[in-house]
């Protein structure tokens, strides 16, 4: 499951604006009618229950949205560009970057919200914008303005009913399939799990989605191991399942780091 990615995405320019005079029969001076560029389209993230995970967010690199159409005769406004949506799961994290700093933007957490993260570039001016009581038949427009770009970060913060963590080998991927349908990989090495991992508990009270957290070690709040970058799923479950091997003889510590 895709949980991060790091996409481009940037905004349509604007269409230029144009040089145009007023040409009709018996008409011999025309004054100026050239018409503005459309502006361009933005770019927007949309939450949706339809999508799982960012994955398909990772094949593409840069969305763009629609350039602006140019300005026409007779003072007519360029068409807009069309805006890009963008669909993202419900839960996902949005952070803009900025050299090496990361600010947050959003958490779109319902079903349907919708956040604007590049802004189309406005439209040149036709020559009729600029035509005064001095200058009657300007010659100059003014191409349009680039839309705005940005680099994102998105993260999904999983909505999830129960959760299990525990340190290396204490058996989560045994537990998580012996409560679901879900064949995650079980091996007596440590950290056979690397990835979050999910299955849907049935029971006469409906059904319940449970997540393995991958293995916890000392520090991982603080950056270390496997599992540092899933414990954002922990914020939004319902219930945490902490699993400690029975036969160890550090149980009482290891409870004691799993609750740092």
């Amino acid at each position: 499951m895709i949980i991060e990615v790091k996409i481009t995405v940037s905004g349509g320019s604007g269409g230029d604006g144009i040089v145009s005079f007023r040409h009709e029969k018996y008409i011999s001076r025309g004054g100026p009618d050239g018409g503005d560029g459309g502006s361009g389209g933005s770019v927007f993230l949309k939450a949706g229950s339809k999508v799982s995970n960012l994955g398909l967010l990772k094949q593409r690199k840069k969305f763009v949205a629609e350039n602006g159409g140019r300005g026409g005769s007779c003072c007519k406004h360029g068409r807009k560009g069309k805006d890009l949506i963008i669909p993202v799961p419900v839960g996902t994290t949005v952070f803009v970057k900025a050299n090496a700093e990361e600010g947050f933007i959003a958490d779109l957490t319902a079903e349907g919200r919708e956040i604007l993260v590049a802004r189309g570039g406005r439209g040149g001016f036709g020559n009729a914008h600029f035509a005064t009581a001095v200058n009657q038949a300007p010659e100059i427009a003014s191409k349009g303005q680039p839309g705005e770009e940005q680099r994102l970060i998105l993260r999904l913060k999983l909505f999830t009913d129960i959760c299990i963590i525990g340190l290396p080998n204490s058996g989560k991927s045994t537990l998580l399939s012996a409560l679901s349908k879900a064949r995650p990989q079980i091996a007596s090495y440590p950290f056979s799990t690397r990835e979050l991992v999910l299955g849907v508990m049935q029971s006469d009270r409906g059904n319940f989605v449970v997540a393995e957290i991958p293995a916890l070690v000392e520090g991982a709040h603080a950056g270390k191991g496997l599992g540092n970058e899933f414990l954002c799923h922990v914020e939004r479950t319902k219930l945490i399942i902490y699993l400690l091997d029975g036969t160890s003889f550090t149980v009482y510590s290891d409870l004691d780091m799993l609750n740092k």
